[in-house]
């Protein structure tokens, strides 16, 4: 019988997984060797049972041979354990107490999904994932690394995901991420990076997606993104730019998705969106903006969706979206100093479906026309406004899919008439299936206060004076016409 086969006897032991990256239950003969010789030993039983397809797997976690994965998360380990089966495909290590990668990867060549996250690495190293050319997925959130290097990543030609979230990195030096030609996603999320070399991205000919949200930028950095030009996706927010300069995104001609909300912008110089040509989305919301940059959106007239709420802006004046003739879902929420919309606000907007303006508080008025040429439109959220009434021709309210006008203090009287028939003959869905669109309450008068406009009868709307019939009569004729 070979000493190997006399080995195997011992790997049926219990494996620990707080010594020598759990295999160490198959090596407990010699624990009382000392210097070389036990390190001589123990390796020669790593090598007699790498013999074993099957491998070790360590105490707590989860093997399974069929699939090739291995889940060890949440298992106290401090170690990565090397006894696993070679052939793994997957492995996760989640939620333990790892805090170094050296040298231990190369067992597993394999794989493609690695999963190191909420550990305690403060590095990567360099060359700890040489061997891993198959590897498409690789997450490492919530470390403590604060420093990337230019072999960090070496070898890692297969990536397509990289997950550094929530680390302590604070620059991204010129190249390291130079050996990711294939890489699609790259997530730098709440990290506290605020210097990025201009040579940065260069090797990402492939990047589809960057999230540098959180972090402590102050100044877009415009140059590192000439090599990054196949961006389709672009998350800034709750950066610090105060000025977005002219050109900001002049190599991005292919983005389509751009977040810079949250980063107290004052100022949108005009040709600071110059050449984003293909872009779809915007979120410019949550800014210190007095008013709509309508004049830096005419370089974005492919737009289609534009969330511009939480600004400082007192009124949506007419033509405000001026060129955005392709814009399609339009969010204005929170702002607390809009009190009004112009007539003509939406004039270039024809095919609006989605208008969104919620809690915006010191909205009370707008004026006749200011959704006109609106044929398309479907959905309208005005909730948590003040108004106190809704004209009947402001929009083809019976033509909607989507209403919400809750929340608002109506004036129940018989100029909501319009809308006290709409509620009690027309069922408008809802997102989440369980809010009841139906349910818009009057504020006043006094003695409907709190009422259901809906349930109303025709004599609390009191449509019986001259005035209310007169009203009556404009609103009727409105909805022949």
């Amino acid at each position: 019988m070979s000493a190997c086969t006399n080995a195997q006897e011992f790997s049926t032991l219990t494996i620990t997984t707080e010594t020598l990256g759990g295999f160490l239950g198959g090596a407990m003969i010699v624990q009382n060797l000392k210097g070389s010789l036990r390190i001589i030993v123990i390796l020669f039983y790593i090598v007699c049972l790498w013999n074993q397809a099957a491998g070790l797997c360590p105490v707590r976690c989860e093997c399974n041979d069929d699939i090739l994965s291995a889940v060890c998360d949440s298992t106290k380990l401090v170690v990565v354990p090397i006894t696993l089966n070679p052939e793994v495909r997957e492995l996760r290590l989640t939620n333990n107490f790892i805090k170094s990668i050296y040298l231990t990867f190369s067992f597993y060549q394999n794989l493609e999904f690695l999963d190191i996250s909420h550990n305690q690495l403060t590095t990567l190293g360099e060359n700890n994932f040489v061997d891993l050319k198959e590897l498409k997925v690789l997450l490492v959130n919530s470390n403590m690394i604060s420093l990337l290097q230019n072999g960090t990543f070496k070898g890692l030609n297969s990536l397509k995901v990289l997950h550094l979230k929530e680390n302590y990195l604070q620059a991204l030096p010129a190249k390291c991420f130079v050996q990711l030609e294939n890489l699609d996603l790259l997530d730098l999320c709440q990290n506290s990076i605020y210097s990025i070399d201009q040579e940065a991205f260069f090797g990402l000919k492939n990047l589809k997606t960057l999230l540098l949200r959180s972090n402590k930028l102050t100044h877009i950095p415009s140059t590192s993104f000439q090599y990054i030009s196949k961006l389709f996706k672009l998350d800034l927010g709750l950066n610090s730019f105060e000025n977005m300069t002219e050109n900001s995104f002049s190599d991005l001609n292919d983005l389509e998705e751009l977040s810079l909300d949250g980063c107290g912008i004052k100022i949108i110089q005009h040709g600071a969106f110059k050449g984003l040509n293909s872009l779809l989305i915007l979120r410019i919301h949550d800014n210190e903006l007095r008013e709509v940059p309508t004049n830096a959106l005419f370089d974005v007239i492919r737009l289609e969706e534009l969330h511009i709420g939480k600004n400082k802006f007192q009124s949506l004046k007419a033509k405000s979206f001026q060129r955005l003739k392709f814009l399609r879902v339009i969010e204005i929420n929170d702002c607390p100093n809009l009190s009004e919309i112009e007539k003509g606000a939406f004039a270039d907007n024809s095919d609006l479906k989605i208008i969104v303006i919620n809690h915006n508080k010191e909205l009370k008025h707008v004026q006749d026309g200011a959704f006109d040429n609106l044929p398309n439109v479907q959905h309208v959220s005005f909730r948590g406004n003040s108004f106190e009434t809704l004209q009947y021709g402001l929009l083809p309210w019976s033509d909607l899919v989507f209403l919400d006008v809750r929340d608002n203090p109506f004036v129940c009287d018989c100029s909501l008439f319009w809308l006290w028939k709409l509620l009690s003959t027309k069922n408008f869905s809802s997102f989440d299936g369980q809010d009841d669109m139906t349910q818009v309450f009057c504020f006043n008068p006094p003695e409907l206060k709190e009422r259901a406009l809906g349930k109303l009868s025709f004599d609390d709307l009191d449509c019986y004076s001259l005035e209310s019939i007169h009203q009556l009569i404009i609103v009727l004729v409105s909805g022949v016409l």
